[in-house]
């Protein structure tokens, strides 16, 4: 897990293999962000098609600066991630500088559940002109 999170901040989300290899076919998708012009990305989804158009939508609106994990917490199969995280929108070339939770939860070593948690009024600010 700190090795994906590790490339996902080398690559500036430029590669999202990292999530796929840990992704179930069926994984459920929980992001939690705002509903709001910019952050389309934000909506619940299941599978690995899911998981592609919501990395699709986040990388072809938003280019990350840096995504900086600070703590990790494991309970059996459950991870939790703390950090933050720095993303300008290209429409507008504002950045949205926030801090950012995920929490995973595992069976037989793939994600199942993925949940996102970030400021969304802070993102949303950085999507309107």
């Amino acid at each position: 897990m700190k090795q994906a999170y590790k490339a996902w901040d080398a690559c500036k989300g430029g590669d999202c293999s990292m999530w796929h290899a840990l992704a179930d076919d069926n994984i459920r998708l929980n992001p939690i962000g705002a509903e709001a012009a910019g952050l389309e990305f934000t909506r619940p989804g299941a599978g690995r098609e899911q998981l592609a158009a919501y990395l699709d939508s986040l990388r072809s609106s938003w280019t990350m600066r840096y995504f900086e994990p600070e703590i990790f917490v494991a309970d059996g199969d459950t991870v939790a991630m703390f950090g933050r995280t720095s993303w300008t929108y290209n429409a507008t070339g504002k950045t949205a500088t926030t801090a950012i939770a995920h929490l995973w939860r595992f069976e037989n070593g793939v994600a199942v559940e993925f949940t996102e948690v970030f400021d969304g009024s802070t993102a949303a600010a950085a999507a309107q002109s």
